[in-house]
C-alpha cells in the first residue's frame, strides 16, 4: 500500500512539472491564447442570444386557498399551470434563476355555478393574475389548462367497499391459496349533489398477472364513478401464492348398495388417496376424505371407487386403484329348533 501511494504522488508530480514546462513554452502561450479568445467569444456570443426574442415553456405552481368549511373539490385542482412565454432571453432567465412562483387563489375569486356543482375561473380572468408574475414586455402565448372549471360538492362522504378487479394465473405448482386482501376494504366517496344514488362499491383498475411465483403486492389506483372522487385514491392488494406439495393417506373404503342379507368382503378394503394441498397446510390439515365402493355398480367382478367431496384447496387428487375385487359370502339361514 506504501509503495502504491509513492507511485501515485511520483506520477503526479511528472505530470505538473510536464504542464507548467508546456505552459512556460511558445507552444503553450498559443494554446492559452486560444483559449482566452474562445471564452470571450462564447461570452459575446451568450449576451447577444440572450438579447433576441425567445419562447419558453415555464410552469406557475398553483393552490386554491380559504375553502369554505365542509366543501370538497370532485375535480381535484391541477397542482400546476404550464405556460409558454415569449421575451427576451434576458428577462426569461431572470424568471428561470427566480425558482418559479406560486399562483394562490381565493375560493371566493372564482364564480360559482351552482345548477352545475362546479366553480369556475374564465381563461381571461386567470392570465389577468398570471400576468403580475412577469414583465409588462412578456407575451403569454399560452396556458394548460386555459381555465379551470371544478366540479365541488358540500355532501358529506359515505363509505364503500372496494371490488378488485383481477386477472392473476400462478405458475404450474401454484396456487393462490387464500383471499385477496385489500388495505384499506372501504373508501370515502365524495358526491355531486346532483347524483341521487350515492355508490357503495367502488372497483379498482384491472390488474392482469400471469404465472405468478410468490405472493403479489401491489399498489393500484381506484376507479370512481362519473362526478365522484374516492379518499384514498389507492389501496394495496395482497394477492398469496404458495408452492403446492403432495401428501398422501390411506382411506378405509365405504360399501353402499349392498344387501344386508350379503357379506361383502372388499379387495383390498383401504385405498391410498394422493393430492397436491398448499404447502403452509401440509402440517395442519386433516379433513375427512371419503371413498366410496357402489355395490349396485359392480360390474366383472370389480367395483369402481368414487372420492366424495373435497376441500377447495386440494388438487390433481388421485386414488392408488380405481376399482377393487370383492367376494360375496351368503348367510345361511338355520332351520328353527322343534
Amino acid at each position: 500500500m506504501p509503495n502504491k501511494s509513492k507511485f501515485s504522488i511520483r506520477t503526479l508530480r511528472l505530470w505538473v512539472v510536464k504542464t507548467h514546462r508546456l505552459l512556460r513554452s511558445s507552444r503553450g502561450r498559443d494554446i492559452l491564447i486560444f483559449l482566452l479568445f474562445l471564452a470571450v467569444s462564447y461570452g459575446f456570443w451568450v449576451i447577444l442570444a440572450l438579447n433576441d426574442d425567445m419562447q419558453q415553456d415555464v410552469s406557475v405552481r398553483l393552490e386554491i386557498a380559504n375553502v369554505p368549511k365542509g366543501y370538497t373539490f370532485i375535480t381535484e385542482p391541477p397542482r400546476e399551470l404550464s405556460l409558454s412565454v415569449r421575451d427576451k432571453g434576458t428577462v426569461l432567465a431572470n424568471y428561470s434563476l427566480s425558482g418559479g412562483k406560486t399562483l394562490k387563489l381565493n375560493y371566493s375569486d372564482m364564480v360559482s355555478d351552482v345548477e352545475n356543482d362546479r366553480v369556475t375561473l374564465s381563461q381571461q380572468a386567470l392570465e389577468n393574475r398570471l400576468r403580475s408574475f412577469f414583465d409588462p414586455t412578456t407575451q403569454i402565448v399560452s396556458v394548460r389548462p386555459d381555465s379551470l372549471s371544478l366540479i365541488v360538492t358540500d355532501r358529506a362522504p359515505n363509505l364503500a367497499r372496494v371490488v378488485p378487479d383481477v386477472e392473476v394465473t400462478p405458475a404450474s405448482q401454484f396456487v393462490i391459496s387464500g383471499p385477496i386482501k385489500v388495505e384499506p376494504d372501504t373508501v370515502s366517496v365524495y358526491t355531486a349533489r346532483h347524483l341521487r344514488v350515492r355508490p357503495r362499491t367502488v372497483s379498482t383498475v384491472k390488474i392482469t398477472r400471469s404465472e405468478l411465483r410468490d405472493t403479489l403486492i401491489v399498489d393500484v389506483r381506484l376507479q370512481p364513478e362519473a362526478d365522484t372522487r374516492v379518499v384514498p385514491s389507492k389501496v394495496r392488494l395482497t394477492i398469496p401464492i404458495e408452492p403446492l406439495i403432495s401428501k398422501s393417506r390411506e382411506v378405509g373404503i365405504q360399501l353402499t348398495h349392498a344387501s344386508s342379507a350379503d357379506a361383502v368382503v372388499l379387495f383390498p378394503s383401504r385405498v391410498r388417496v394422493s393430492y397436491l394441498l398448499p404447502m403452509s397446510l401440509y402440517n395442519s390439515e386433516n379433513n375427512v376424505v371419503t371413498v366410496t365402493a357402489d355395490f349396485a355398480r359392480r360390474h366383472g367382478g370389480k367395483i369402481p371407487l368414487t372420492i366424495g367431496a373435497l376441500p377447495d384447496y386440494y388438487r390433481g387428487v388421485e386414488l392408488s386403484t380405481d376399482s377393487v375385487e370383492y367376494l360375496v359370502e351368503q348367510k345361511v339361514a338355520h332351520p328353527a329348533a322343534k
